[in-house]
C-alpha cells in the first residue's frame, strides 16, 4: 500500500510539472524548415495550407505545410535582372509580405526594394511588388509609380500659375522600375593612399587594413555606385586594388585583408602622382564623369620622394578631386612639418583628421563616411520627397482587398503610407505633414482595424519625435498616439485583433521591443476600439522580468483559437532572451489567451528556444511567429509557426478539455437529531462523482487518464466523514464511461456541528511520458470541486438571526502616554439574545503603537503582522442567552508615536447565513508621548552691595538655567530667557549653547533656545549699577514651552526667576569726635602717669634693681 502511495505522489509530482511548465503547446517541433538564407524565418505570414517565408537576401517566397518535408517555391516575384557594381543579379531583396484568407480566395501581396536611376544625380529606391491570387493570378504593383502618374495626371490637368513646375516636381519621382539603369551614374571613385613605410608596426598596419575595409561596407551598403581603389607606398609604390575590381564585393575585400607591408621610405608624393596617372584613368576602369576622392593615411613626414608635394597637387589631373589626409601618432603631432604637408594634401584644415594612435582611426570612421555620402548626393540639403521612399517596406492586405504600402523614406523619411483601394487605379498618399520630423519612419508597420462598414489605416513610426507614434487614418481625418520613452520603437509592430471572431477588430497591440527599464525588456501596449476610437487599457504584456535583454514585442500575432474557448489568443517574441551565458541560443515566445473580456494579462505558456532542444541551437527563435492554416484543413489540429535565424519550426497544439466534476451525495443534510458524538449519530451515505466534459470532448476510441483525489472533510483534523477506499487512484475516462464508482463513506458525529462538511475532488491528467496527450486540460479552469454536506440548525425562522451587541464594550482611558501608561484595557460583556450564532468572531484591528499584553475569556489569537487580534466566542456555536465576557490588555510600545489619535476598531461576525457581521465599534483614544523635565536658575552674584556716594562700577552677571530630568523622545523644548533693561546699562556679553538667538527689545533682551538634549543655559551680561533707591532688583526670567498635543508633562513647573538684590551702605562723617577723643585720651594718659609716680611705683621698682644688683 505505501509503495502505491508513493507512485501515486510521484505521478502527481511530475503531473504539477507537467501543468505549471506549459500549456497546450507542445515543445517538441512536427517540423523544421531550414534554408541557407539567415534571414529566412525573419517574417511568417499564414497560407491557406500552412504559412508564407520569404528568403529575403535571394528574392524567393516559399510555402511550408505541416505535412511536408520540404518548402515549396511560390511564383510571387518579378526577377527581371538588373546591376549591381557591374555585375548581373536576378534575386532582389523582399522587404515586406502579406496576405489576406476567406472561404473562397487566398492573397498573397510581396514587396522587393529595387534600386532605379533616372538621371545621372537622381537615385531611386523603392519597391515592385506583386499581387498573387490563389497562386495563378499574379499582377505587378510599383506603388511608387501609382503616386508618380496620380501627380503627373494632377500637374496636366492643373492650370495654375506654374504648371511646368509642377511637372518637373512629378518627373522627380520614381521611374518605372523595369527600366534599369538607363541612365548609367558615373558613380565616385574613392583611392585610399596607404602609408606602408617602415615606422609602422605590423599590427598597426592591420588595424589599418581594416579601417579601410569598414569604409569601404559601410559606403558599400548605400551608395552602389562607388568604387575604391588602394595604392600603397613605401620603398615602392604599388596599386593593390584597382577600380575594376570591385564587381566582387568578398573578393575585393579578401585582397585588401591580403595586402603586404612594403616597409622603408615615406613617399607620399610619388604615391598620389601614382594615383593620377594610373588608377584614376579610364584604361583601369577610371570613368570621366565619376566624381574623385583620395583619402591619404601615413604616420610621418615624406622621404625621398623623386616629385614634390606642390607638383603633384598643381597637375591638371587633380583638378576637381576631393582629397582628405589622416595623420595618426606622434610622427605627425609632434612635427610641425608633417602637419604642414598633410594639411596641404587634404588642401582645407577641415578636411585633415588626425588621431593618436591606429587604434583609434575607427573614431573618425563615421566622419570619413559622411564626407563621402555628401560627394556621392545621397544627404543634400534639399531633401527627398519620393526619390528614395522604399515604398513596400512594410504592405497589408485589408479585409476588403484594399492594398496598404509603407513609404519610410517619404519626404526626408518622415514617411507615409500609400493606399490603394480595390480596383481604383487611383491611390491616396497617407502621412501628417510635409513639415513632420524628418526620420520618423512612418510606414515602417502598417495595418488596418475594421468595425462595421468602417475601416481604420494604421502605421507605426517608430522615431516619431524619437519616443514613436502610431498614426491612425480614416481617409479623411488622421489621430496619433504616442509613445512614453524615447528609443522603445513605439509603432515598430503592430497587431490587430479580432478577439470574439465576429468579423470586427476588437483591439490594437503595439509593440515596443526597446522599451527599456534596466537594458533593452520590451514591451506590448493594448488599446482597445471603442465607438471607432482606439482607447488605452490599463495594463501591458510583458515577458519575464529576468530577461533585461529580450526586446519582447518584436514579433505579435494573432494565432486563433487555440484553447478552443472561441476567443482568438495571442503570440508575442521575445528574440534575444538568451538560454544561458555559454551559448548563442536565444529568444522566446510567449502566449497571451483571449476571454470575453479582453487578453488575460499573465501569459499562460512560455516556449523558449532552449525547451525544443539543444541540437537545434536556434538563434533569435520568436522574431516571427504566425498561426499556420485553419484547423480544419488538418483534422482539428491547430499548429503555429515560429521564425529564428535562417530556421522556421512548427509546434503542434493539444486540444484543450475543461472536466467539470459533478458530486452527489445520498445526505443533503444532518439533522439536528444526528448532530453530537456517539454510536447513535453516527450512518453511512453514499457519493457519485461523474466528469461532465466541456470543449473538445472525448470521441470514441480516445481514452483519458485522470489522477483523482479525494479529500474527506478537508480542512478538519477531526474528520466527521470519513472513507476507508483510497484517496488517491486513477480513473480512465472515455466517451461512455464518465463516473466513478459509487464509494459509502461513514459520518461518525461531529464536535463542530455547525462548519459544512465539504468534500473535496482534486483531479489532473496524467502526464504522457511516450507520444502526444489526447487533452491538456484548460489552464484557466480549476481542478478541484467541492461539495458541502450541510448540517441543519436550531432557529425559529427559516434564517438564524443572532442578537450579540457590542454596547456594553468599554475602554479604560481616553489619553494613552507612551512612556507612562503600562496598560490599555478594553471589556466586552456579550450576551445573545435572539438565535444561536455559529462560529461567532470578534476581530480587533488596533494601531501599531499599541503590542497585545493579556486577553481573556476567549480563543484569541494574536495575529501581530496585521495588527489584529481574533477571538473565536464559545465556538461552535453560541446558544441563545449565552453571555461572555472578553477582557483585552495592551501596552503601549517603547518608542515616540508621531500619531496624536488612535482608533481600536471592533468587528463581530457570525456565520449563519455566510458571513455576516453582527455588529461593528469604534473606540478613539489620544496619544502623547511622556516627557519628564524640571527648570531651575541661578545667578552668580545675586547679592550686589554698594556705599552710597560710592562709585558708578561694571558688574559681572551670570544667569544659568539647568533642564533636569529626561527627554526621552526627544521633544523639542523651547526656553525663552527674558532680562528685563530697566534704568541700567546692562548688556549681554555672551550666552551658550552657540544656537541659541538673542533678540534686543525695547524693554528687555530675549535669549531663544530650542534644544533636544536637556543642556545649561548660560548667560554673560556687564551691568552699570546707579543707587537712586534704598534697594533694587536685576531679575532673569526662562520660560519653557513644548508641542503639548505630542508630549504630556506632568507636574512641569514652566517659569523660573533669579534676581540679583542691590543693597545700599549709610556712611557717617564724625572727625571732630574723634580729634576729641584723642586728645582726651592722651590727658587721661598723663594723669595716670602721675598718679603712679607719687605713689611710689618707679621708685620701688629702682630699689628692687639695686638690691639685686648687689647680691
Amino acid at each position: 500500500m505505501d509503495y502505491h502511495i508513493k507512485m501515486l505522489a510521484a505521478v502527481l509530482l511530475m503531473t504539477g510539472i507537467y501543468t505549471t511548465a506549459g500549456f497546450n503547446i507542445l515543445t517538441e517541433p512536427v517540423r523544421n524548415f531550414t534554408n541557407i538564407d539567415k534571414l529566412f524565418g525573419q517574417t511568417i505570414i499564414k497560407s491557406k495550407n500552412g504559412v508564407f517565408v520569404p528568403s529575403p537576401t535571394y528574392g524567393k517566397v516559399f510555402e511550408c505545410t505541416p505535412e511536408d518535408k520540404e518548402c515549396s517555391t511560390v511564383d510571387a516575384t518579378y526577377h527581371t535582372e538588373f546591376s549591381v557594381k557591374g555585375a548581373k543579379v536576378t534575386p532582389r531583396p523582399i522587404t515586406s509580405i502579406s496576405s489576406s484568407l476567406s472561404e473562397e480566395e487566398e492573397q498573397l501581396l510581396v514587396c522587393n526594394q529595387i534600386r532605379t536611376k533616372k538621371k545621372a544625380s537622381s537615385e531611386n529606391f523603392n519597391g515592385l511588388c506583386a499581387h498573387v491570387l490563389n497562386k495563378k493570378e499574379k499582377d505587378k504593383i510599383n506603388p511608387a509609380d501609382l503616386v508618380s502618374e496620380q501627380l503627373k495626371r494632377a500637374a496636366a490637368n492643373d492650370t495654375s500659375e506654374a504648371p511646368s513646375r509642377k511637372r518637373r516636381q512629378a518627373e522627380q519621382y520614381v521611374g518605372d522600375a523595369d527600366e534599369g539603369e538607363d541612365d548609367e551614374d558615373s558613380g565616385t571613385e574613392i583611392a585610399f593612399v596607404l602609408d606602408g613605410s617602415g615606422s609602422i608596426e605590423p599590427e598597426d598596419f592591420t588595424r589599418a587594413k581594416d579601417f579601410m575595409s569598414n569604409v569601404m561596407k559601410k559606403v558599400w551598403a548605400s551608395c552602389f555606385t562607388c568604387n575604391f581603389a588602394i595604392v600603397q607606398f613605401g620603398s615602392d609604390i604599388r596599386t593593390e586594388l584597382s577600380l575594376q575590381e570591385n564587381d566582387n564585393v568578398a573578393k575585393a575585400l579578401d585582397k585588401v585583408n591580403s595586402i603586404t607591408q612594403i616597409g622603408k621610405r615615406t613617399k607620399t608624393a610619388s604615391a598620389l602622382y601614382h594615383v593620377l596617372t594610373e588608377v584614376f584613368v579610364p584604361e583601369n576602369g577610371s570613368k570621366k564623369d565619376a566624381s574623385k576622392m583620395i583619402i591619404v593615411l601615413s604616420d610621418g613626414e615624406m622621404s625621398r620622394t623623386p616629385i614634390s608635394l606642390t607638383e603633384v597637387l598643381n597637375m591638371k589631373e587633380m583638378e576637381g578631386v576631393l582629397r582628405f589626409a589622416i595623420g595618426v601618432g606622434d610622427g605627425i603631432l609632434g612635427s610641425s612639418k608633417a602637419i604642414k604637408e598633410m594639411t596641404q594634401i587634404a588642401g582645407d584644415a577641415e578636411r585633415f583628421f588626425y588621431v593618436s594612435n591606429y587604434a583609434a582611426l575607427e573614431t573618425i570612421l563615421s566622419k570619413i563616411e559622411k564626407s563621402i555620402f555628401n560627394l556621392e548626393g545621397i544627404n543634400k540639403g534639399v531633401g527627398f520627397e519620393f526619390e528614395l521612399a522604399e515604398a513596400g517596406f512594410s504592405s497589408h492586405l485589408t479585409h476588403k482587398g484594399s492594398m496598404l504600402f509603407g513609404a519610410v523614406g517619404a519626404y526626408d523619411w518622415s514617411g507615409g503610407i500609400i493606399l490603394k483601394r480595390k480596383e481604383e487605379k487611383t491611390v491616396t498618399f497617407l502621412n501628417a505633414t510635409k513639415e513632420e520630423p524628418r526620420f520618423s519612419y512612418l510606414g515602417y508597420s502598417v495595418a488596418s482595424v475594421h468595425i462595421g462598414t468602417k475601416t481604420l489605416y494604421i502605421s507605426g513610426a517608430p522615431r516619431y519625435n524619437l519616443t514613436g507614434a502610431v498614426f491612425i487614418f480614416d481617409g479623411t481625418d488622421q489621430d496619433l498616439i504616442e509613445g512614453d520613452q524615447v528609443g522603445s520603437y513605439f509603432g515598430s509592430v503592430l497587431c490587430a485583433l479580432d478577439i470574439d471572431n465576429n468579423q470586427d477588430t476588437d483591439y490594437l497591440l503595439v509593440g515596443a521591443p526597446h522599451y527599456h527599464e534596466k537594458w533593452e525588456e520590451g514591451k506590448v501596449l493594448v488599446y482597445k476600439l471603442h465607438q471607432g476610437k482606439l482607447e488605452k487599457e490599463g495594463y501591458v504584456l510583458r515577458g519575464m522580468g529576468k530577461y533585461i535583454h529580450a526586446r519582447f514585442g518584436s514579433a505579435i500575432a494573432d494565432i486563433g483559437d487555440i484553447d478552443g474557448n472561441k476567443y482568438s489568443d495571442v503570440a508575442v517574441g521575445a528574440p534575444l532572451e538568451a538560454a544561458d551565458d555559454l551559448t548563442d541560443i536565444s529568444g522566446s515566445i510567449y502566449i497571451f489567451n483571449g476571454f470575453k473580456d479582453g487578453l488575460k494579462q499573465q501569459f499562460s505558456q512560455r516556449i523558449a528556444a532552449s525547451d525544443l532542444g539543444f541540437r537545434f541551437k536556434l538563434v533569435h527563435f520568436g522574431q516571427a511567429v504566425s498561426a499556420m492554416s485553419d484547423a480544419r484543413k488538418h483534422n482539428k489540429e491547430i499548429f503555429i509557426s515560429v521564425g529564428s535565424e535562417g530556421r522556421v519550426t512548427v509546434l503542434k497544439t493539444v486540444p484543450v478539455i475543461i472536466l467539470e466534476p459533478q458530486i452527489s451525495v445520498g445526505h443533503t443534510e444532518i439533522s439536528l437529531a444526528q448532530q453530537g458524538k456517539g454510536k447513535s449519530n453516527e450512518f453511512k451515505t453514499t457519493l457519485n462523482i461523474c466528469f461532465n466534459e466541456q470543449r473538445n470532448k472525448i470521441i470514441s476510441g480516445e481514452t483519458l487518464k485522470i489522477q483523482v483525489q479525494i479529500d474527506m472533510d478537508s480542512d478538519k483534523e477531526d474528520k466527521r466523514l470519513i472513507d476507508n477506499q483510497e484517496k488517491r487512484f486513477i480513473f480512465i475516462l472515455t466517451n461512455e464511461q464518465t463516473c466513478l464508482k459509487t464509494r459509502y463513506p461513514e459520518y461518525v458525529g461531529c464536535y463542530d456541528c455547525f462548519t459544512p462538511i465539504k468534500i473535496k475532488v482534486h483531479f489532473t491528467l496524467v502526464p504522457v511520458l511516450d507520444g502526444i496527450p489526447v487533452r491538456v486540460l484548460d489552464a484557466f479552469t480549476p481542478t478541484e470541486s467541492i461539495k458541502e454536506i450541510p448540517f441543519e440548525k436550531e432557529c425559529k425562522e427559516l434564517n438564524c438571526t443572532s442578537n450579540i451587541s457590542l454596547a456594553n464594550s468599554t475602554l479604560s482611558t481616553d489619553l494613552i502616554i507612551i512612556g507612562s501608561s503600562e496598560t490599555l484595557t478594553m471589556t466586552f460583556d456579550l450576551l445573545n439574545s435572539g438565535d444561536n450564532s455559529y462560529m461567532t468572531t470578534l476581530t480587533l484591528s488596533y494601531p501599531e503603537i499599541l503590542q497585545s499584553k493579556k486577553n481573556g475569556g476567549g480563543q484569541c489569537e494574536v495575529k501581530k503582522d496585521e495588527l489584529q487580534i481574533v477571538c473565536k466566542l464559545l465556538h461552535p456555536v453560541f446558544r441563545r442567552g449565552a453571555q461572555n465576557k472578553v477582557t483585552i490588555a495592551w501596552q503601549p510600545i517603547d518608542k515616540k508615536s508621531d500619531l496624536s489619535d488612535g482608533t481600536i476598531t471592533a468587528v463581530l461576525t457570525g456565520g449563519n447565513n455566510g458571513t455576516e457581521e453582527l455588529d461593528s465599534k469604534s473606540y478613539d483614544f489620544r496619544v502623547k508621548n511622556a516627557l519628564e523635565l524640571q527648570l531651575t536658575g541661578t545667578v552668580s552674584p545675586n547679592i550686589i552691595t554698594m556705599e552710597e556716594g560710592g562709585k558708578t562700577l561694571p558688574k559681572e552677571l551670570q544667569f544659568s538655567f539647568k533642564l533636569l530630568g529626561e527627554n526621552k523622545y526627544k521633544a523639542k523644548i523651547n526656553v525663552t530667557v527674558t532680562i528685563p533693561k530697566q534704568k541700567r546699562q546692562l548688556t549681554i556679553t555672551s550666552f551658550e549653547p552657540k544656537n541659541c538667538t538673542k533678540f534686543d527689545g525695547e524693554d528687555n533682551y530675549h535669549i531663544e533656545c530650542t534644544l533636544t538634549d536637556l543642556r545649561d543655559i548660560n548667560i554673560k551680561a556687564t551691568a552699570l549699577i546707579h543707587i537712586e533707591d534704598a534697594r533694587e532688583k536685576i531679575t532673569a526670567t526662562a520660560e519653557l514651552s513644548f508641542d503639548e498635543n505630542v508630549f504630556y508633562g506632568k507636574d512641569i513647573r514652566k517659569t523660573e526667576k533669579v534676581e540679583v538684590a542691590i543693597k545700599k551702605l549709610r556712611v557717617v562723617k564724625s572727625i571732630a569726635p574723634i580729634i576729641g577723643g584723642s586728645i582726651g585720651g592722651f590727658i587721661l594718659l598723663i594723669i595716670i602717669i602721675i598718679v603712679l609716680f607719687k605713689c611710689g611705683f618707679f621708685r620701688r621698682r629702682r630699689l628692687m634693681e639695686r638690691t639685686a644688683s648687689t647680691q
